[in-house]
């Protein structure tokens, strides 16, 4: 699957869930959630230096999945490519720090 097919596939899933919920989704509660979902994934990654245990790899994947969807989501309301922008990063990033 292309990276644009996976982002609209993202898209499409949080937007059904919200159709589901009568959830009118705006930009501050993606936000929001983007910030409760990369806490979740600060607590599973911190859970062995803080609780002892190592986390699951399953936990981790659910938690970085979570972390996508708010932010793929997120970039949908204000327009953004994300495959576009990364890229457009990552040769910003070459140049900058003499990669390429």
């Amino acid at each position: 699957m292309e990276m644009e097919e996976f982002q609209k596939l993202a898209i499409e899933t949080v937007n059904k869930i919200d159709k589901k919920l009568n959830l009118n989704r705006d930009a501050q509660l993606t936000l929001s959630q983007l910030i409760e979902e990369l806490g979740e994934l600060a607590r599973a990654i911190n859970s062995e230096k803080l609780r002892n245990k190592r986390a699951e790899k399953k936990e981790l994947e659910d938690e970085f999945a979570d972390v996508f969807l708010q932010l793929v989501k997120l970039a949908d309301l204000f327009d953004v490519d994300l495959e576009k922008a990364v890229l457009d990063k990552i040769e910003v990033l070459i140049k900058r720090h003499a990669l390429g």
